[in-house]
Formats: C-alpha cells, sequence, structure tokens
C-alpha cells in the first residue's frame, strides 16, 4: 500500500492538474463544444483517480456520496456524465467488491452468445437500468443508505446464473446518490438510454421481479422468463405473456428504432444541448 505521504503528493498533482486546466480555459467566452467534451473527459479522469486513491486507503468501497442534488434543471445530465466516466466492472466479480449505498445502476452486455443482444454488446447502451432504495429513508452517508445497491445486483446476478446466461458477459455500473433522488435519475436514465429488460420499454420486462407466490404462479409468466428461463419460481407459471419469437422481433426493431450509443463521444453530444 501507498504511504500517506505518496498520496498527499498524489492529490497535490492532480490537484495542479485541474487548477491548469481551469487557468488554461477561462475567460475564453463561450465554451467551444471540443473544449467542453476535454473538459468532461480531464474531470472523468480525475474523478476516477480519486476514486481509485480512496479506495486504496479506505475497506469500504464507494465510502462517500460523489453526487449531492442541490438543483433540478441539469442534475440529470450531470449524473448521466458522471455516471459513464466510471469503469465497467465485471457483474461476475461483484461479490468480490462489496460496497455501502443507495441509488441507480445499470447492467450492460458484452458477449455475443445473445442473438438479440449484440447490436448493444460493449456499448453505452445498458440493457437494464435500475434504482435501489436505502434502507434508511433519511440516510446521509452511504453506511446508512445500507448495502442497497450491492444486494440489488446480487439478485440480478443471481437470475442471470439460473437462467444460464454467462455471467462473464455482463458488466455493471452503480453510483450511491443522495437519499430521494434515485427515482428522478432512474427515469432520466431509462428516457436516455431506453433499456430493453426495463418494463417501460414494454418488450422483456420481468428480471426486477423477486418471486411469485403460489397464487400469483396463475399469472402469466414474464417475457424475461419466457426469454430466459431457469428460475424456479417462474417455470411453475402456466402460460407466457408474450411469445418468445415476439419478444425477439420487439428488440430487433427496439433496436432499429432506437440504436445503440456506441461511445462516451456519441453520449456526450446527446447529452449536450448548447
Amino acid at each position: 500500500m501507498s504511504s500517506i505521504s505518496e498520496l498527499l503528493n498524489d492529490m497535490q498533482r492532480l490537484r495542479a492538474s485541474l487548477l491548469g486546466f481551469v487557468a488554461e480555459t477561462s475567460g475564453s467566452g463561450a465554451m467551444p463544444e471540443r473544449m467542453g467534451k476535454r473538459l468532461v473527459d480531464e474531470s472523468g479522469l480525475l474523478i476516477g483517480e480519486l476514486h481509485r486513491m480512496r479506495e486504496r486507503v479506505s475497506p469500504v468501497r464507494m465510502g462517500s456520496i460523489g453526487i449531492t442534488l442541490g438543483r433540478s434543471d441539469s442534475i440529470a445530465k450531470f449524473f448521466a456524465f458522471s455516471f459513464t466516466n466510471q469503469d465497467k466492472r465485471p457483474l461476475c466479480r461483484l461479490t468480490e467488491f462489496p460496497f455501502y449505498g443507495s441509488g441507480v445502476y445499470a447492467i450492460y452486455y458484452h458477449g455475443k452468445a445473445e442473438k438479440c443482444y449484440r447490436p448493444i454488446a460493449g456499448t453505452e447502451t445498458p440493457v437494464y437500468v435500475g434504482k435501489a432504495n436505502p434502507k434508511n429513508p433519511q440516510a446521509e452517508t452511504v453506511e446508512e443508505q445500507g448495502q442497497a445497491i450491492f444486494a440489488r445486483l446480487k439478485e440480478h446476478a443471481r437470475s442471470i446464473d439460473n437462467a444460464r446466461l454467462p455471467l462473464a458477459d455482463f458488466f455493471y455500473r452503480a453510483s450511491p446518490i443522495q437519499t430521494g433522488m434515485q427515482a428522478a435519475v432512474e427515469d432520466f436514465m431509462i428516457r436516455l438510454f431506453r433499456p430493453v429488460w426495463n418494463k417501460e420499454m414494454k418488450i422483456c420486462y420481468g428480471i426486477g421481479k423477486h418471486g411469485d407466490s403460489a397464487k400469483t404462479r396463475q399469472n402469466k409468466r414474464s417475457p424475461w422468463d419466457t426469454m430466459h428461463p431457469g428460475r424456479k419460481w417462474a417455470a411453475a407459471t402456466k402460460a407466457d405473456q408474450i411469445k418468445r419469437h415476439e419478444i425477439e422481433a420487439r428488440i430487433g426493431n427496439h433496436f432499429k428504432s432506437h440504436p445503440a450509443i456506441p461511445d462516451k463521444d456519441r453520449l456526450f453530444k446527446l447529452l449536450s444541448l448548447e
């Protein structure tokens, strides 16, 4: 582990780099698109380095809430910038790195086995966006929020694994945010990315189901469980809501109407209105 003095030197270097960039760009009037992109890229790198430095000295990952929502007009865009500047993490290694926090998360497909999802494989378009509410509704720290996102991702990983989908093909991003704002941010992210596993798209929803009672099993099987059978309680359901071939057709049409966001450059352009 690095010494405290080495970490302090690293922080001073990062601070000097940021101040130098601010001095270089100040007084230039309206910021051109290329300069705005550079600001996002460099601040994203800085945020990433600071996160890594914190985790080198703390046993608790994501030990603070990185986003507080003092105003509502543009915060969702800021969240999207910050969120996608994180590295994606492999879902198959989720339990190796437990963390605290409630907020928003996204699951991404990077495989080739599922033909339907190949149009978004390895892109900035997630297959699913979700939120996790805090353990304490008045939580002000991630510790008070509990391991809400972590627990939710564990459920999804178990469902994916039970469906015999290669867990190594899936990655995630997760970000604790200010308590009470998770629903608004989730809504924005769903409208931005239109993930096919979210119920709002009315295509392949159902991964978020926790398990049906014997009475509920009389209802029809969710499209997600029709596409990806394997959860025992879903297998006991008698009929499908939508047949598999129709779900596959809807997924194909969806990606034609809403092409994947291939990279961060394209995402930046979508989020930039000025």
